[in-house]
């Protein structure tokens, strides 16, 4: 909320600007001025004023306005909005002209009843547009538009004399217009504005004294006198006959707050309602014996409205404070207007104009498309960058695993090479061990045969080979080794005797323990050529 608001209330004799503000104290008026106008110089009293107009409060009364009431079920607010801007369209369709409209709910007085009342505020746009620029041609700005019997009600609950349970009618009376709220407590039961003010007593007394409306309203100042104590009483004669003539029109207004209250009733359901005060403001409320007049009408105590009693004027500038205290009654209804921007505890209708709405629609469709155009904009640049630092990082990744799978191929490659090599040695190792083993035991045979041959025998023959023939290299299981030892004794020498003797001698050698010396015999057809044969296995080819 804004700590300060200029509230500019145009009635038909004069234009009341006021400045205030709302703080922990209560209220405070920081500015005044009340200046006559006439039919047509709105512009020129308010630039007399030396007030900065830019976005004020404005107030709407009179033929400016309607105010109708509607009865709805409990319903969100999204249903009510829709419900109100159908009742809306209708309305301006039947009145054939472009409206704009508020609307809020009156408190509840029945929560059985099951209904909301419906407190809706419209006002033709041509009617705006003309009061707009008024403000306008003064080098200012409206911000919105608020009933005045509204801005009444919210000056009574700021500053008036708020009881509780006291049924209360503010009725502001202007010269062609009269405002009207009835409160209970600091429930605003009903509301109205009328087209009707003290002027109908100008018309009574022109009418009767066949004068202009000019001289009917100075002989209504000077000469009139309402109050029934008066009656036989006045001052002069030609002050009765002006009281006589416009005592039809000041039953009127008692007619009117009569007939409020009535509508009231119908309304809330709140059959014996009964007013216990009713309080006067705005010019006509200082005519002569108005208030003594309404109480005999109304039967209830009737007295002047002066919410300023309750308010901070020790901030205006001493001319300021000199017409406000010339104007306290008429003020009223701006100081309502003042406060009813400041504080959202207060009552709210403001009827905006299209420029304004404009302002808002753009301020709530456009500026907070082009945010959250802006947002998702933002919102998109970081998933780019957060999906660029995640790339980045999977690339990162993807270069480390490549540098490890290479890593890995060449450990895999080295192992691969290693194992081929191994298979490699390991076939030359036991090629090796094929041609190795049986030259081993030759070796062995060799020199245990050079070390015990007899002299008479002569060794022709000493071969070593497997078992089956031939090395088998592909076997895990080796075939042992053969290794044979063929010869013939010389010349004369018993051959039998000697080499028996020969293969006794082997087979005493310790180190031919484990090859297993025997005589074999000879293969037919080889006698001419050996005549023994020594065998020597290597078992497991050892």
């Amino acid at each position: 909320m804004a700590n300060k608001a200029t509230a500019v209330d145009l009635g038909s004799h004069s234009a009341k600007i006021l400045v205030a503000s709302v703080g922990k104290h209560g209220v405070k008026v920081l500015r005044f001025a009340g200046l006559p106008r006439g039919d047509n110089d709105a512009p020129v009293a308010l630039r007399q004023a030396d007030v900065p107009l830019a976005g004020v409060v404005c107030g709407l009364a009179g033929r400016d306005m309607t105010l109708r009431y509607s009865q709805v079920p409990p319903t969100p607010d999204w249903q009510l909005r829709n419900l109100m801007e159908l009742e809306i369209q209708d309305l301006a369709q039947q009145s054939g002209g472009a409206l704009s409209a508020d609307y809020n709910l009156l408190p509840q007085q029945d929560a059985e009843a099951g209904v909301d009342t419906v407190l809706l505020a419209l006002a033709k746009d041509e009617a705006l547009d003309r009061l707009q620029d008024e403000v306008k041609r003064s080098n200012g700005s409206v911000a919105a538009f608020v009933p005045n019997c509204t801005a009444l009600y919210n000056a009574f609950l700021k500053c008036g004399p708020v009881e509780a349970d006291a049924v209360v009618c503010l009725v502001n009376i202007g010269h062609t217009t009269m405002d009207l709220a009835i409160v209970k407590g600091t429930d605003l039961l009903f509301a109205r504005n009328l087209g009707t003010g003290t002027k109908v007593l100008d018309d009574a007394i022109a009418s009767a004294f066949n004068v202009s409306e000019r001289k009917a309203e100075a002989l209504k100042k000077d000469l009139l006198d309402l109050d029934p104590q008066s009656r036989g009483r006045y001052a002069s004669g030609q002050a009765e006959k002006v009281t006589m003539a416009a005592a039809g029109g000041a039953s009127s207004i008692s007619a009117a707050i009569q007939s409020s209250l009535s509508f009231c009733k119908a309304q809330t359901k709140l059959a014996d309602l009964r007013l216990d005060q009713v309080l006067l403001a705005g010019g006509g409320a200082r005519l002569r014996g108005l208030r003594a007049f309404l109480r005999e009408a109304l039967r209830c105590p009737v007295e002047l409205f002066d919410p300023f009693a309750n308010a901070d004027l020790s901030a205006l500038p001493p001319t300021d404070a000199e017409q406000l205290q010339a104007m306290r009654h008429e003020a009223a209804v701006a100081l309502g207007l003042a406060v009813g921007r400041l504080d959202d505890s207060l009552y709210a209708i403001e009827i905006l104009p299209e420029a304004v709405k404009k302002r808002l629609r753009f301020q709530q469709r456009t500026v907070w498309n082009l945010v959250a155009g802006l947002l998702v904009v933002v919102v998109l640049v970081l998933q780019f960058l957060h999906r660029k630092n995640e790339v980045k990082a999977v690339e990162e990744a993807n270069q480390q695993a490549k540098i490890r799978i290479n890593a890995a191929n060449k450990v895999h490659d080295r192992a691969v090479e290693a194992i081929e090599a191994s298979k490699v040695e390991r076939a030359v190792v036991e090629h090796l061990t094929t041609v190795v083993q049986p030259m081993h035991g030759l070796l062995r045979v060799q020199r245990a045969v050079v070390a015990n041959l007899p002299p008479e025998l002569w060794i022709q023959k000493l071969e070593a080979k497997s078992g089956s023939g031939a090395a088998s290299s592909g076997s895990k299981k080796r075939d042992p080794i053969i290794v044979e030892v063929a010869g013939k004794p010389l010349n004369g020498v018993d051959t039998s005797r000697v080499v028996t003797d020969f293969v006794a001698r082997l087979k005493a050698d310790p180190s031919l323990a484990d090859l297993n010396p025997r005589m074999d015999p000879l293969p037919a057809g080889q006698e001419s050529v050996e005549r023994f044969k020594v065998t020597f296995e290597l078992a497991g080819g050892r």
